[in-house]
């Protein structure tokens, strides 16, 4: 079956085209408090596809849409997608209709009947799939245990490997904001990396720190002749280079992870994805997905975070570049009826 195609944004309804140029008018690279262009296109797609949905529902209008409309809009999405796609593309048409209440054209969001409902009705999620696959006594977060796992089963590329892997757990960066780290983004002083908007995926500029004991691996890298061997005589400033000298792409971080995590024994093949090869007796495809990437060691720092130090919430969702605290509450937190509680016997006024 191809590909359904969507309507160009332009010939959407009035009101879908009239919030995205409100969202371009928000749009800005250059501005780290505004949106960026790559955010500003997720939306975009998500609501060229409710537009295609309303018209597959014949719904006139945006603002028509009742409790069982939106009732069969997250069936829709969840029978459409898998993994995290069906939460995302929610959470995005929400957005849309707050903007509409916010204009008071709209007493109340439509969606708002099903919001808090949303992971139990219809298994929508931020969990990556990954995280569904677990055996018993695993986790889809690493620890600092299998941290130094990984680190002693590196490759042959044994000091930038290594250093990589640390970096990655003290500063939760993305594969692909590790891949642009320059080195003029690093103050060694104050042991902090400033992460410019243009690279970040919340479109937000923010400062990650490691820790004294990278301080050995980062000047053997940079200062004792490791990284300038491996530029071979080229010219660039990205802090990780690969053994031709270009800079390191986030594919090629994501491999170091996932090999040193099987080095070490503590990774696995858990399921095939799209990307699996099909073979030609119609079988099931050969798992090709890993249970340990780079993404766990971030998922890994983000839950010690949360659950092992005194570091609140707003703060671990500034330090791991969530778009907001719900982000790293939904993602970390496990529901408490009696959070506060105790607290609230000690602090309420009298």
């Amino acid at each position: 079956m191809p590909p359904r195609r969507f309507k160009p944004i332009e010939e959407c309804r009035d009101e879908i085209v009239d919030y995205v140029d409100e969202l371009e008018t928000g749009t800005d690279n250059n501005d780290p408090d505004q949106r960026q262009s790559k955010s500003t296109q997720r939306y975009k797609q998500d609501v060229r596809w409710f537009d295609h949905w309303l018209d597959e529902e014949g719904i006139e209008s945006a603002f028509e849409i009742g409790p069982r409309d939106t009732n069969k809009l997250g069936r829709a999405l969840s029978d459409q997608y898998n993994g995290t796609t069906p939460r995302y593309r929610w959470d995005r048409i929400h957005a849309m209709y707050d903007y509409f209440v916010s204009l008071e054209i709209l007493d109340r969001n439509p969606l708002d009947r099903w919001n808090d409902q949303k992971s139990e009705k219809w298994g929508m999620t931020k969990n990556t799939e990954q995280s569904k696959r677990l055996e018993d006594g695993e986790s889809y977060a690493v620890d600092a245990d299998d941290v130094r796992a990984m680190e002693e089963n590196v490759g042959r590329n044994r000091i930038r490997d290594q250093l990589l892997i640390r970096l990655l757990w003290h500063s939760a960066m993305r594969r692909g904001e590790a891949s642009e780290v320059t080195i003029d983004m690093l103050d060694e002083n104050a042991r902090e990396i400033t992460l410019p908007a243009s690279i970040t995926k919340n479109g937000k500029e923010r400062v990650v720190a490691w820790q004294p004991n990278l301080d050995g691996l980062l000047h053997k890298w940079l200062h004792a002749g490791y990284r300038d061997d491996y530029l071979g005589g080229r010219n660039h400033d990205r802090l990780f280079v690969g053994e031709r000298g270009a800079p390191l792409s986030p594919e090629a971080i994501n491999e170091i992870v996932i090999r040193a995590a099987d080095n070490a024994g503590i990774n696995r093949k858990t399921y095939a994805d799209a990307n699996a090869a099909q073979p030609e007796d119609g079988s099931d495809p050969e798992p090709n997905r890993w249970l340990i990437s780079s993404h766990n060691i971030r998922h890994g720092l983000g839950s010690y975070l949360v659950h092992n130090t005194e570091m609140g919430l707003y703060e671990v969702s500034r330090y791991l570049g969530h778009q907001s605290v719900d982000v790293t509450e939904q993602t970390y937190v496990e529901y408490d009826p009696r959070a506060g509680t105790d607290d609230a016997h000690e602090f309420t006024p009298e």
